[in-house]
C-alpha cells in the first residue's frame, strides 16, 4: 500500500466520524423548528451548518485520494520504504481506532469526574442522578475500555478477525 493509500483510508474513516457527529445533531435541529417563529432563523443557520456538514461527508468519502494527494507534501527523490503487510497495517488500524476511542472516553470521563467532585463539593443542595446520566457514565466506561482493549490487545483482536475471515489463525497463513 503506498503512502496515499493510507492516508485515503484515513479520510474515509474521518469522513464517517463526521457523518455520526452530523447525524448527533440532527434531533436538536428538528427541536429547534419546533419552538416556532422565534427559534426560525436559528434553527435554519444550524440546517445549513449539517446540510455543508454532510457535504464535506459526501467529499471526503467519494474523493479520499485526490484529497490524500493534496494533502502529502511532494516527494523530491523516491523513497524505498519497507512495504506494510496487511497484518501490520490492521494492528496499527487498530490501534489508532482505539486511540480515538479512549481520547473521546477520557474527555467524557473527566467531564463525569467533575461533576461528580462538585455535587459532592456543596452539602446543602440535593443532587439526584438521573437514569440518562448514569447511562452515560456507564458508556463511558465502556469507551474506556473499549479503547485500552484496542490499543493494548490489538493482537487478539487480529488473530479474531483473521481466525473468522479466513478460517485459519494468524500464525497458519
Amino acid at each position: 500500500m503506498s503512502r496515499e493509500d493510507f492516508v485515503a483510508i484515513a479520510v474515509r474513516l474521518f469522513s464517517v466520524f463526521l457523518f455520526l457527529g452530523v447525524i448527533k445533531q440532527v434531533p436538536g435541529v428538528v427541536q429547534f423548528f419546533a419552538t416556532g417563529d422565534q427559534g426560525r432563523a436559528w434553527a435554519i443557520f444550524n440546517a445549513l451548518g449539517l446540510l455543508s456538514g454532510a457535504l464535506i461527508c459526501v467529499l471526503l468519502w467519494f474523493f479520499p485520494l485526490s484529497i490524500a494527494r493534496r494533502l502529502l507534501p511532494v516527494m523530491r527523490e523516491p523513497r524505498t520504504e519497507p512495504p506494510m503487510d496487511a497484518s501490520l497495517a490492521l494492528s496499527v488500524g487498530l490501534t489508532l481506532i482505539g486511540i480515538w476511542v479512549l481520547a473521546y472516553g477520557v474527555v467524557d470521563a473527566i467531564y463525569w469526574l467533575t461533576l461528580l467532585i462538585r455535587s459532592r463539593q456543596v452539602p446543602a443542595v440535593y443532587f439526584e442522578w438521573s437514569h440518562d446520566q448514569v447511562a452515560s457514565v456507564f458508556a463511558t466506561l465502556a469507551e474506556l475500555v473499549i479503547g485500552l482493549w484496542l490499543v493494548f490487545g490489538n493482537a487478539g483482536i487480529r488473530r479474531l478477525i483473521y481466525r473468522y475471515r479466513y478460517g485459519t489463525s494468524l500464525d497458519a497463513s
